[in-house]
């Protein structure tokens, strides 16, 4: 009975964490660039009651369960219009690079979020874009930006010139301003894309770390090479699936439900033993 009972404890702690995960992913529907996440679990320690021998079938009990894996599901969310000249969004693989201003080089940090605004250096006039955590978005600067061969520690803020009166930015990232009627181009915006992206370390606020496990692929023009593509005034929803986020938590619910009686049926055949000697 003892073994039953910690099995059923095991079971509820891990479809609690299940539910967390859940309860996070329907939490975070409408933030931008969001990733859900998908909760696997795997079998404990197991008793070997009986090794298994030719005629002679094995007897094992299993110990309970537990956590296997948590990953990201980097699936494309929803892409909507926002008419925000500042806004982008990204359609197949790809990240943003955003560094704090004045951190050193190669303290770059990857997001999916392009819902960035516009920040006046008021010395020079100088316009960056930078999200709502104060991070700037990096990119190449010049009259003939190319990314490759360059690594995300040669990228530098991207910088609108002063006096701005309108730009653009193309699917390919190239980066168009017009200033005092004249048009050129000023830079680009590229992507970083990864081997493997659930290897990314998430540190919340949308943002991600690089890992050895993520495996940082060489950067190329986006929409080259397996890289995605940007969309200027619009930006990348939530990917979070309601419907299956929601029955996902009836299934944890019920599992939780008869881990649950599991230790109080449990709990009755222990009491029944003590009763004997009544």
């Amino acid at each position: 009975m003892l073994r039953a009972m910690m099995s059923g404890v095991s079971g509820l702690r891990t479809h609690q964490t299940r539910m967390d995960v859940i309860a996070n992913d329907v939490a975070n529907v409408n933030t931008t660039g969001y990733k859900q996440s998908d909760v696997t679990f795997k079998e404990t320690l197991v008793t070997t009651l009986r090794s298994p021998a030719p005629q002679t079938p094995g007897m094992q009990v299993g110990l309970g369960v537990q956590i296997g894996s948590i990953s990201k599901n980097f699936e494309d969310g929803i892409m909507f219009q926002t008419g925000q000249a500042s806004n982008m969004g990204i359609t197949g693989n790809g990240f943003f690079v955003v560094a704090d201003p004045g951190a050193a080089a190669g303290s770059v940090y990857y997001t999916r979020a392009g819902d960035y605004v516009h920040d006046v250096d008021t010395a020079t006039g100088d316009i960056y874009l930078q999200n709502a955590s104060g991070k700037r978005l990096l990119g190449v600067m010049g009259a003939d930006p190319d990314p490759t061969g360059l690594t995300p520690a040669d990228l530098t803020p991207i910088v609108l010139p002063p006096d701005t009166e309108s730009y653009s930015i193309g699917m390919d990232g190239m980066i168009y301003a017009t200033v005092g009627g004249i048009q050129e181009t000023i830079g680009m915006v590229p992507l970083v894309k990864f081997a493997n992206n659930s290897g990314l370390l998430a540190l919340g606020n949308n943002l991600f770390q690089s890992t050895t496990a993520a495996g940082i692929q060489p950067m190329t023009v986006p929409g080259v090479d397996g890289t995605g593509q940007i969309f200027q005034g619009y930006l990348e929803n939530s990917n979070v699936d309601l419907a299956k986020e929601f029955t996902e938590m009836i299934i944890t619910q019920r599992g939780f439900q008869a881990n649950s009686k599991t230790i109080t049926t449990s709990d009755e055949m222990l009491l029944e033993l003590l009763n004997l000697k009544r």
